[in-house]
């Protein structure tokens, strides 16, 4: 059976959609990610496969597997996708409803209890998200302030895994927040902040990528 569940990766400083697509076919026990990932994408198999059981659920076993994250031409880093290859899992093997999952971008990496652990660039995801189309993103909850600042996004926080699927299986038990109302920007507060520093103006925009898109750097 085929599923797909949509996320996204950060492409410079703004992200694109990923659509995480899970086949899963009687054969010889094979479980394939395809789609340029790097190393933490491809080492989701084995947290995937240990989330899944530590949640109660079944990986398939005598199925041949395959993963595909496209577009393919595009290289994927990052765990940020455990969590919805986990969920098309569960689709591709009947152990949870499709349902509209179109409207919904899930990203989220996994622990091996099926904890859901919070992952990086999730701001320029939700509005990249919201560019796209859609009307909710799901998200670690460490999250939240981050998915919140976009006005006009519904905005679901899980803990686990198994939070995840309920809310697949019963959307309507489940309340989102709303973009922009909850968590404004004015409401966040920092010690310190870039308006304060005066001119360098390109090093304070290399400051704000490397933030937006989380990655590491060193400023002499």
């Amino acid at each position: 059976m085929l599923a797909q569940v949509d996320s996204a990766a950060i492409l410079g400083i703004d992200a694109f959609t990923v659509q995480v697509e899970v086949d899963c076919a009687p054969g010889m026990d094979k479980y394939f990610i395809v789609g340029l990932p790097d190393t933490a994408v491809r080492e989701a198999q084995e947290r995937v496969r240990a989330a899944l059981r530590n949640s109660q659920f079944s990986f398939p076993n005598n199925s041949r597997l395959v993963v595909n994250l496209a577009p393919a031409d595009i290289r994927k880093e990052g765990p940020g996708f455990d969590l919805p290859i986990a969920l098309g899992i569960l689709m591709a093997t009947g152990q949870l409803e499709r349902g509209d999952t179109e409207r919904f971008t899930v990203v989220g990496e996994l622990s091996l209890d099926g904890s859901v652990r919070a992952v990086s660039g999730v701001l320029p995801i939700a509005l990249g998200a919201k560019a796209a189309g859609k009307k909710a993103i799901v998200v670690p909850k460490e999250n939240v302030p981050e998915a919140a600042v976009v006005s006009g996004l519904e905005v679901y926080p899980v803990d686990s895994l198994a939070e995840a699927a309920a809310l697949f299986l019963y959307p309507q038990d489940r309340s989102p927040l709303q973009g922009g109302t909850d968590w404004s920007p004015e409401q966040l507060e920092f010690e310190v902040d870039l308006s304060e520093v005066k001119g360098q103006e390109h090093v304070k925009r290399a400051l704000e990528v490397a933030a937006a898109g989380g990655h590491n750097m060193l400023m002499v």
